[in-house]
């Protein structure tokens, strides 16, 4: 086969249209042209055509990762699900994550360090929440618990868990609809426990926070 023509894309001026013995045969992306040296004029082989298919499909697999990492941190099981929708091959899934993580763009322990500060600032939660979250993004369980063990110590945790109670505690004394202390203390633990903490640091939360009711009031 013989390269007769090629020519740029107007709409995507990164892209050329590959002719071969006068029939469009099909897109590339210019990083893989220049990879394979492409000149019109060129013989080409099936085979060759095949090494250009799986290139493009590479190029466009890697552009469509790197497109999904700037926008946010991901994990490398987001990266892979996100591929596998585009349905790529799973070997050239394989070579983008690959290649990721060779230029520092995919690291699931940098991911979950962000991912749990980011969460702290925005809606402080317990260690079981976060675990679970990670989880669910594929992140490896060593890798979570170290993290969680760097990053959120015990007092820390607690702290969260208090600042958070004492929130839905003084919203309900601001309230004109009376709540009794018993109704309050069931709904302040069952707020925290689906905010990811545990029953240990939600008892001792509540016992605190009922116990020095008057001082909390006077930090409104």
């Amino acid at each position: 086969m013989i390269v007769t023509k090629i020519e740029q894309q107007k709409r995507h001026p990164d892209r050329v249209n590959l002719y071969l013995d006068g029939d469009f045969a099909l897109g590339l992306h210019k990083e893989v042209l220049i990879k394979f040296s492409l000149r019109k004029g060129d013989t080409i082989s099936k085979e060759r055509v095949d090494e250009l298919i799986n290139a493009e499909e590479y190029s466009r697999a890697k552009h469509k990762a790197l497109l999904l990492i700037n926008r946010r941190m991901r994990s490398e099981k987001e990266v892979r699900i996100k591929l596998r929708e585009k349905e790529f091959h799973p070997k050239t899934i394989d070579s983008v994550v690959d290649y990721l993580h060779s230029i520092q763009f995919l690291n699931d322990e940098e991911f979950t360090r962000a991912f749990i500060h980011d969460n702290q600032l925005r809606k402080p939660s317990g260690r079981k929440l976060l675990h679970q979250q990670l989880r669910l993004k594929g992140v490896a369980t060593s890798v979570i618990e170290s993290v969680l063990n760097d990053n959120i110590s015990s007092n820390q945790e607690m702290k969260a868990a208090r600042d958070a109670a004492i929130k839905i505690f003084q919203r309900y004394c601001n309230s004109k609809k009376k709540i009794d202390d018993e109704t309050k203390q069931k709904r302040i633990a069952q707020f925290l426990y689906r905010r990811g903490f545990s029953w240990q640091i939600i008892s001792t939360v509540i016992k605190n926070v009922f116990k020095n009711e008057s001082l909390i009031n006077l930090e409104e």
